[in-house]
């Protein structure tokens, strides 16, 4: 696998800094525009305190680590576990605003993976984890050679399901809503709507969106197929 650390040289202090290298295309291309993130929301974050924090605490890693070496031993290590190598495929480290952590998306027409470095709140437990999670989706999107995230609602859930699991198992001790990757209101509220959720036709590819979009126009929590 081929690691890029879109954001090792960036200085993550100065903001222009930081509002140029959101301006380059390949950001763009990898981050604002599959994300569909505004304008408004790039001026909402630069100032942030909460994002200013986020920043701090990926400025300390980056003084102690290099995290490309990280992920790339970390991933080593999964592949030893499982026996199965992840082979040729590309994964972008990079900076955010905040929306999101790890995600599949296509570059240049080809899948790649996409790692938030703000998400990780400078917690290395929290990068094992999100690594362990979109490995097993490269495994399994290999072995089946297949579209593992669009097919159905049924191969999503299995999927979704395998990755937290590994997850889990590679850093335990976290809150189920941590290996979901969503919030604890929306783990209750599965565990309290298991009816409502089970109605879902297994074999539908149009459902998709209500039970894993994080924008889904839907009256309940959003994500919730993470969990189910």
């Amino acid at each position: 696998m081929e690691i890029i650390d879109t954001v090792c040289g960036v200085s993550l202090a100065d903001p222009s800094a930081i509002l140029s290298y959101w301006d380059s295309p390949l950001i763009k291309s990898l981050y604002f525009t599959p994300k569909s993130i505004s304008k408004n929301r790039i001026e909402e974050t630069i100032d942030n305190k909460s994002f200013t924090n986020k920043i701090q605490l990926l400025s300390n890693l980056y003084a102690r680590y290099s995290l490309s070496e990280l992920c790339s031993d970390m991933i080593a290590e999964f592949e030893q576990d499982s026996g199965i190598v992840v082979g040729e495929y590309t994964l972008y480290l990079i900076l955010g605003c905040g929306t999101t952590t790890i995600y599949s998306v296509e570059l240049d027409s080809k899948p790649v993976t996409v790692l938030c470095l703000e998400s990780l709140d400078g917690n290395l437990d929290i990068l094992r984890m999100y690594l362990a999670h979109e490995y097993t989706h490269l495994v399994r999107r290999r072995l089946l050679k297949t579209d593992i995230f669009e097919s159905c609602v049924g191969e999503r859930l299995v999927s979704e399901g395998i990755a937290e699991n590994y997850s889990r198992e590679c850093v335990p001790g976290m809150r189920d809503s941590a290996y979901c990757i969503v919030d604890d209101s929306t783990v209750l509220w599965v565990t309290q709507h298991q009816e409502a959720l089970s109605a879902y036709d297994l074999n539908s590819s149009s459902e998709l969106e209500d039970l894993f979009y994080m924008y889904a126009d839907i009256d309940y929590p959003v994500r919730t197929g993470y969990v189910y």
